[in-house]
């Protein structure tokens, strides 16, 4: 028989006093019984972990699972009764946005997990020096509240209603098995893929064979309920240390899957859909009339996805796949918010600080890998994250969250996807036969290890570059441009022939689309080094500002071959879009002022550029800008830059009046012969709707600092 309720509601023990809120009882204190939360709970800043089990003393069930395939319920789940969020009754809420946004006002305890990296001057270091004394179990570093595996298991966290509410809204959008299949398939065509295919694959299969009777439709609260409560308790328990292949899978899939693989699902979803060309959007058929507004369905991607981060925020600590999750969330914000945005550079902060946690930034050999496989998806782990760090660091001009200095910059073997799958032995052996010694492949087989590896390449030197431009000492920073220079051209120079672009190739244009495209960016990235070297402040070297017109033109150039060939790279939308933006603004706004100064000052300028050839390609140029569809989140930025082009080549094309040539006397030309002076863009645009649009253009400088976030 239960005891009555005391009088503030709370159910009274066996000896007639009030229950205690779980950290109260687990460090035997003595708890004022307040409710929402107890006063030691607010003066102890642990207000997240403040609850009143019903039953603290009852472990919860095993999760359903029997067979390695999950059975379904009859019923529904039992109740802990009204859930608590600081003090909102929010029990059997099934609003994704209200309890996204609920939880991230909640304060999380900071907790040093012994999972994580901690280096060589951290408070952990001298006792980790010694030990062979110690012993392990002294090494394990755990707060006074922070509960162990088994106690995450007797707490509440299990039966947190708002938690499980969550779980189960996220299901309901989880689309049916037809269209994830025909979403993977096309984020695999069209985008970058930097997941291991075949296990994404894998991935997806476990899902629907293990899960199916819980996603068919129609689908039942109840069901979708129980399969949240299977992935709850995978959370609770960590991933365990893998020898083989085999075993790797079976961590993260079928009986065992967890959020960070759902949520990851979802942005892949999301960046399937956003890829898509406009030609196929009518041809879908009935039932994915959702994904006509291709925006909204993504947004919805998007939301469950970070719902997905929550929950793996709360139960777990960082590992490889949350990575990976919030590295595709961060590639999936890009279309929304643009690359230059705020919120993207927040995301892309907090991806930094996983990296560094998990100390991948120190390397992954076998040495400190279970196996070679899981050492080299470790290592495109931080491929990715390091040439996305760069690329964001070069167009926004702020610092690099990642530097060389304080990381390994391992390159991936050059294997492929399926070839990773191999077991160690088999592993070394293909390494030893199909890879040269620079661990490139001795054929023409291009994999992702292979792209990883050439931006892995160019990024490197890229964060050097950064350095001398974005560093305190930019004044001297010229001294040490030709050397960095010089290594440039010997990286680009160490790719393979068949990923580098030959200067008047005849068999270039007849190549794969997605070859064709890997191989123009490629040459881009190696042309944006040069041109940012050549950007360096030099007083007086006039010769290294024709150099920087010089390679903006040959980056123009490429930019138009692929605006030549944009019918075959339809499928590849992303890539096409991304070179312009990226490679293209700066390059155009640099040749649109060089020009306008040229037309101007015509026998002052003192620098060689064709006036004819750039005014033709900055007109195609404007059609390639024209081109970024209004849901990219570029959008706004090119529709400015096109303005900005057009305007400039109506001043250049205009006819230098009779006045103007009347001031340009020779002994005005004699007196500063190589005196060009600033213009004002702002006086070239004219008459404007926006006063703000104006007010940017006037603070832009296209040959210096950063101007993409200005406005």
């Amino acid at each position: 028989m239960s005891s009555p309720p005391a009088a503030n509601g709370l159910p009274l023990r066996r000896n007639g006093k009030p229950q205690s809120c779980e950290p109260c009882r687990k460090a035997k204190a003595a708890c004022g019984h307040e409710l929402p939360i107890c006063q030691r709970c607010r003066r102890r800043n642990i207000v997240a972990q403040c609850t009143y089990h019903p039953a603290p003393l009852t472990r919860p069930p095993l999760s359903p699972v029997e067979g390695g395939r999950v059975q379904k319920k009859s019923g529904s789940v039992p109740s802990t009764g009204a859930s608590r969020y600081h003090g909102q009754n929010v029990a059997g809420s099934s609003n994704l946005l209200f309890l996204v946004n609920q939880r991230a006002k909640v304060s999380e305890d900071i907790r040093v997990s012994s999972s994580e990296f901690l280096g060589p001057t951290s408070f952990s270091a001298v006792f980790r020096d010694n030990q062979a004394n110690l012993g392990e179990d002294l090494l394990v570093m755990q707060s006074e509240d922070e509960p162990s595996s088994e106690t995450y298991q007797e707490q509440d966290q299990w039966w947190k209603s708002e938690r499980l509410s969550l779980g189960t809204s996220i299901l309901k959008h989880f689309p049916e098995q037809q269209l994830c299949w025909r979403l993977i398939t096309r984020h695999i065509l069209s985008c970058d893929v930097e997941l291991h295919i075949p296990s994404m694959k894998y991935c997806l299969e476990s899902i629907w064979s293990t899960y199916g009777d819980f996603l068919n439709e129609p689908r039942s609260q109840e069901s979708l309920t129980t399969m949240a409560q299977t992935i709850l308790h995978n959370e609770l328990t960590p991933i365990p240390t893998c020898r083989s292949t085999a075993e790797w899978l079976e961590s993260f899939t079928g009986s065992r899957l967890r959020w960070e693989i759902i949520g990851t699902f979802f942005a892949i979803f999301g960046l399937a859909v956003m890829s898509m060309p406009d030609l196929n959007s009518n041809s879908l058929v009935k039932e994915d009339e959702i994904l006509r507004d291709r925006r909204k369905y993504a947004r919805k991607m998007s939301e469950c996805a970070e719902a997905c981060l929550i929950l793996c925020d709360d139960s777990s600590a960082v590992n490889e796949y949350v990575v990976w999750l919030m590295h595709h969330i961060h590639s999936l914000n890009t279309f929304y918010s643009g690359d230059a945005s705020r919120q993207l550079w927040r995301r892309h902060g907090a991806i930094a600080s996983a990296i560094t946690s998990l100390g991948l930034h120190r390397g992954s050999d076998a040495t400190n890998s279970p196996s070679l496989m899981v050492a080299e998806l470790r290592k495109l782990i931080f491929v990715a994250a390091f040439v996305t760090d760069k690329q964001l660091a070069t167009f926004t001009g702020r610092p690099p969250a990642l530097s060389r200095r304080y990381s390994v910059c391992q390159l991936p073997l050059d294997l492929t996807e399926v070839e990773l799958m191999a077991d160690d032995e088999s592993l070394k052996a293909i390494i030893d036969t199909k890879l040269d010694c620079n661990g490139w492949r001795k054929d023409t087989t291009v994999t992702q290890s292979t792209t990883g590896r050439a931006w892995m390449i160019m990024a490197i030197i890229r964060d050097e570059i950064l350095e001398l431009s974005l560093g305190p000492d930019i004044g001297s920073s010229y001294l040490r441009r030709d050397d960095v220079k010089q290594r440039s051209e010997q990286a680009y120079a160490s790719l393979p022939a068949h990923l580098r672009l030959q200067p008047g190739d005849p068999m270039f244009l007849q190549s794969p689309s997605d070859m064709l495209i890997l191989r123009v960016n490629l040459s881009l990235e190696f042309l944006l080094n040069r041109f940012l070297l050549e950007r360096l402040p030099d007083d007086g070297a006039q010769q290294n500002k024709q150099d920087m017109l010089n390679t903006a033109k040959e980056m123009l150039d490429r930019i138009i071959i692929l605006s030549a060939n944009r019918d075959r790279l339809h499928e590849h939308q992303v890539g096409f879009s991304w070179a312009i933006v990226y490679f293209g603004i700066p390059t155009a706004g640099v040749l649109a002022m060089e020009l306008l100064k040229q037309s101007k000052y015509p026998h002052l300028y003192p620098l060689t550029l064709p006036r004819s050839e750039v005014i033709q390609n900055l007109s195609i140029f404007i059609g390639c800008l024209g081109s970024i569809r209004p849901t990219q989140g570029n959008y706004t930025l090119c529709v400015r830059m096109r303005k900005v082009i057009r305007r400039i080549l109506d001043q250049v094309l205009e006819p230098v009046t009779a006045a103007f040539e009347a001031q340009l006397t020779p002994s005005s030309m004699e007196a500063e012969p190589r005196f060009v002076p600033d213009i004002d863009i702002s006086s070239v645009m004219g008459p404007t709707d926006d006063p703000d649009f104006a007010e940017w253009l006037s603070s832009v400088d296209w040959t210096k600092g950063p101007w993409v976030n200005s406005y």
